[in-house]
């Protein structure tokens, strides 16, 4: 399945991408084989929906200023997750009082010079270019010195040439308007800053737009042999705490035609096992007959070591008839690298599951890794939106991907009634496996997938498999920023710590109503049949989990 270490933790993250599609009608099996080069030292195909919604504008400037004075009452502290309390930093045009300039529309993010800190010291001395041209509009830099006047003396001289120099290349230079040095170290002066030196050993401090203190990911470069922290890396944390708070403000504006299905409620997998089971029922109302299902999925990282891999997770709902029989997958995640996250995933197409009132029993599962979850399904009523009325399973399970991949599928015929507006084949299809062929199949390899409808092949390609920054470039589509392990690298259908989207095709023109249709399903690589050139017969050979539904739409 997936590859490669995680190094650290924190919470939180977004699938923003989402929100524009959630809210629209108002206005985030099998282990990991690695070896030791795996390890950190410490195009998936998209939705047909969801992706083309637009993101929210950038925030400028102007709406900043409009919203200055906004500063949260207390309890306050200086851990991770508390409310950030008042300090003043001293600047050299003057005192910076953080009461009377925050704003709710603004990041803000520290970075600590601390000589005990080896990633800090490297961190320092890289350049700020690429962190100047990508950084949100509505984020603030702050850099701090921490020791001797001496040592001050010369990281702030360093510091201040590195800015300049960047300032000259960069495209954005009224970032200098963003970006602070304080003058003085931060032994010298009074804030909470100083207990929070003494307890943590970070370098990286951040505030969200909540006002809450936030740790920071790993900032190590996966585009080198040392995996040497990088600045440009930083600007990520920005976007999470963008997103998270465009969610958090759309779940708020449309609470009021929400119906949410409480699950998971703070619940940890079990500790024993391999793979780990949580069961649960949720008790649905009678929804309205228009209307969309999500899944809300928040997981925290309990430490590192608990959720250091990037694992397969599954929701499952299980049989009415035979509770002990939960194969009918409606939600697939992949796991961070010792981060935590949120995500939304549109999954109305299985609406048609939930049309009585009652009780439901699920099965949530992951292998190996521990977090503390919250999991709800959320039905947001909408006049316009078009209702599935049937589900017929296709495909299902986990397949080998290799010389004999495709005789394993059968043609199969369905019946289609004549009275509906739109047949769609709803699927979720992600490639592992990885480090044991040559060709780093299903994971890493641009593998299609195909099926055939009455004949008419319908393709999903998985063309972002194998690139250098397919993941990196997807936090704005909900990819948690900054994990513990190689997240920046694009994968066949996923990215670690994202949820998998359903991909939902179209295939109303071709279906015959009225009649028996035949269905069928294929994969290639290159568009021939995949035969593995084995480099490795031990490891983690690429394998494909499959589950396939029709959805018939009025």
């Amino acid at each position: 399945m997936m590859t490669f270490m995680a190094y650290k933790n924190i919470i939180i993250f977004i699938a923003l991408f989402f929100v524009a599609v959630f809210f629209s009608c108002s206005s985030e099996q099998k282990s990991s084989e690695t070896t030791d080069d795996d390890r950190g030292i410490t195009e998936t195909p998209d939705d047909t929906d969801f992706n083309d919604s637009d993101e929210p504008a950038d925030i400028h400037d102007d709406d900043i200023i409009s919203d200055n004075g906004n500063f949260e009452k207390g309890p306050y502290g200086f851990s991770f997750g508390d409310t950030a309390g008042d300090f003043t930093l001293p600047l050299e045009s003057g005192d910076w009082k953080f009461s009377e300039n925050r704003s709710s529309l603004e990041n803000y993010i520290f970075i600590f010079y601390r000589p005990s800190n080896s990633e800090s010291r490297t961190i320092w001395q890289t350049d700020l270019i690429r962190m100047f041209d990508n950084t949100p509009e509505n984020t603030y830099y702050f850099f701090l010195v921490e020791g001797t006047e001496e040592i001050f003396a010369q990281r702030t001289e360093q510091l201040k040439n590195n800015i300049r120099n960047a300032v000259q290349i960069s495209g954005k230079p009224g970032i200098m308007n963003k970006v602070h040095v304080v003058s003085k170290p931060v032994d010298n002066f009074e804030s909470w800053f100083s207990d929070w030196l003494k307890r943590y050993p970070d370098f990286f401090l951040g505030i969200d737009r909540f006002q809450k203190i936030r740790y920071g990911g790993s900032f190590h470069s996966w585009q080198s042999s040392t995996f040497d922290p990088k600045l440009e890396f930083i600007y990520k944390e920005a976007e999470l705490y963008n997103f998270e708070h465009y969610l958090s403000q759309a779940l708020e504006q449309n609470k009021e035609r929400s119906v949410i299905i409480k699950g998971v409620d703070g619940e940890t997998f079990p500790e024993e096992g391999w793979v780990k089971d949580i069961y649960f029922e949720a008790e649905f109302p009678k929804l309205a007959e228009h209307g969309k299902l999500y899944i809300y999925l928040e997981q925290i990282c309990i430490s590192q070591k608990d959720c250091e891999w990037d694992r397969l997770q599954h929701l499952y709902l299980c049989d009415n008839d035979d509770p002990d029989k939960c194969d009918i997958e409606i939600g697939r995640w992949i796991t961070t690298y010792g981060r935590s996250g949120k995500w939304l995933t549109d999954i109305s197409s299985f609406l048609p599951l939930f049309k009585n009132s009652g009780k439901y029993k699920f099965r949530f599962t992951v292998t190996g890794d521990n977090y503390i979850n919250y999991l709800d399904l959320i039905f947001v009523e909408d006049e316009e939106a078009p209702v599935p009325s049937e589900l017929i399973p296709l495909y299902s399970g986990t397949t080998q991907f290799n010389e004999s991949y495709n005789d394993k599928f059968d043609k199969i015929e369905v019946a289609i009634p004549e009275n509906f507006d739109k047949v769609i084949i709803s699927a979720y299809i992600t490639g592992h496996g990885n480090g044991s062929e040559t060709e780093n199949c299903a994971e890493f390899c641009k593998f299609e997938s195909i099926f055939y409808v009455n004949d008419v092949p319908f393709s999903t390609k998985f063309d972002n498999a194998g690139t250098s920054l397919g993941c990196f470039n997807k936090v704005t589509k909900g990819v948690v920023p900054n994990q513990y392990g190689s997240w920046p690298f694009g994968r066949a259908g996923w990215c670690p710590g994202q949820d998998v989207k359903p991909i939902n095709i179209d295939i109303t023109e071709h279906v015959n109503p009225g009649e028996k249709n035949t269905i069928f399903f294929q994969s290639f690589l290159r568009g021939e049949n995949y035969i593995p050139e084995v480099t490795d017969p031990s490891g983690y050979r690429a394998e494909i989990p499959l589950s396939s539904y029709i959805v018939l739409w009025k």
